[in-house]
């Protein structure tokens, strides 16, 4: 006896819009990184360029992705096409850790070899980095997807590395301390590092369908075998589909005395319960005893 339950959330069909626009916001931005670099001979600033150009050629990649898993299931893709926008997220993390490995080499021969740079200029395009870049966040970072996020994480790296370019700059302008110029593309490529590999562990860990993270899994199976009439519970599998939905399956052995009663009543609150632990798309077998001997 199976039943099917997938009261699927509701999801923001904006999200591709939200990327189309941080693609075009970040694209218009290069070309004023690659004008401000040079003007100013800033490595800093010149990395960074490369950085956004990564950024674009990714989120373009995103975006195409991300039209493309609101696709509706067929029979193909019987879950639907959600995963493509974990493959969108995979790539473009990889992509933004090795320019960042270009801009650490780039950072170091700088740092061996410190040359003048044009704060007050520099200072000027790093107001203007923040603004633009501050404008792309606010648009994304409210999306719950993996693939959003991952352009999230790209656009809030990117107004956390114009703020420490303003404050590197305006130390350039008052000091002249170049130096600091390295300083900040290392800082930038490490941040940006650091959290690319965190997005690509936690896109690996929905492809190979870990518990999702935060759900107890324990607890669930402890609750259900407190409905009256359970007697096992057992193939209890739970995953997530694109790092948003969670889904489950499992079976449940009930008493011999169940009737289709107890059935139906039984059916009905591991549903309920389920909901309960964010549960969205639910695959329950009800058991008679005996019925279903092996285990997991």
């Amino acid at each position: 006896m199976e039943t099917n339950s997938c009261p699927h959330p509701h999801h923001s069909y904006s999200s591709d819009k939200k990327i189309l626009t941080a693609f075009f916001l970040n694209l218009f931005f290069v070309f004023v990184e690659i004008f401000g670099g040079f003007f100013t001979n800033s490595f800093a600033i010149l990395s960074d360029a490369v950085h956004d150009l990564g950024d674009c050629v990714a989120i373009g990649f995103a975006y195409v992705m991300e039209r493309l898993s609101k696709k509706a299931p067929d029979e193909k893709y019987t879950y639907g096409y959600r995963r493509y926008s974990l493959l969108s997220a995979i790539t473009t993390s990889a992509l933004l850790v090795v320019s960042s490995v270009f801009v650490v080499y780039g950072a170091v021969m700088r740092l061996g070899e410190p040359q003048q740079v044009r704060g007050g200029a520099m200072l000027v395009v790093a107001v203007f980095g923040v603004v633009v870049n501050g404008v792309a966040v606010f648009i994304t970072h409210k999306g719950t997807g993996a693939n959003e996020k991952a352009v999230s994480i790209h656009l809030l790296e990117d107004v956390l590395g114009w703020v420490a370019v303003l404050i590197g700059s305006a130390l350039i302008y008052a000091f002249k301390w170049y130096f600091i110029d390295g300083i900040l593309s290392l800082c930038i490529a490490s941040f940006l590092i650091v959290h690319s590999v965190k997005t690509i562990k936690e896109v690996f860990t929905i492809l190979l369908e870990k518990s999702p993270e935060g759900f107890d899994v324990q607890r669930y199976r402890e609750e259900l075998y407190l409905i009256d009439g359970v007697r096992d519970v057992h193939h209890l599998h739970v995953w997530s589909l694109d790092g948003e939905r969670i889904m489950a399956s499992l079976h449940v052995r009930v008493c011999e005395r169940a009737d289709m009663t107890d059935y139906a009543r039984i059916k009905a609150q591991v549903e309920s319960l389920s909901a309960e632990h964010g549960i969205s798309h639910l695959t329950v077998q009800i058991d008679l005893n005996g019925q279903c001997e092996q285990q997991d």
